[in-house]
């Protein structure tokens, strides 16, 4: 996955972040996930695989976006997770999933 795909994929991220290196990085190597990734719904009660691929590679940028983290943090978290993920990306994969992913997203009562 390219910068520009990732960026047009996940708004929230940090347009600040674009030709940062790290980030190119972590598109390219963590690529097949990203692809899979996606935000939870607000009415999730139980998590499947591309939700927490989302809560752990995207949401740490969006908690750059927000100020809750510094830009130097954010990079440095970014060039471990690829470095993780260029390592050995099945293991990389499983070590962002709970024991009991859900099989799919599950709604709460009331969502649609």
């Amino acid at each position: 996955m390219t910068v520009e795909e990732l960026l047009a994929r996940f708004p929230e991220i940090p347009r600040d972040l674009r030709d940062e290196p790290a980030l190119a990085e972590f598109a390219a190597v963590c690529g097949p996930l990203l692809a899979q990734a996606r935000k939870p719904s607000n009415c999730a009660v139980s998590y499947d695989a591309a939700n927490h691929y989302y809560l752990k590679l995207i949401v740490p940028l969006g908690i750059y976006g927000y100020g809750l983290a510094s830009r130097e943090e954010t990079l440095a978290e970014l060039t471990t997770l690829a470095a993780r993920a260029r390592a050995d990306l099945q293991a990389f994969a499983a070590s962002l999933l709970p024991a009991d992913v859900a099989a799919r997203e599950v709604h709460g009562p009331g969502c649609g």
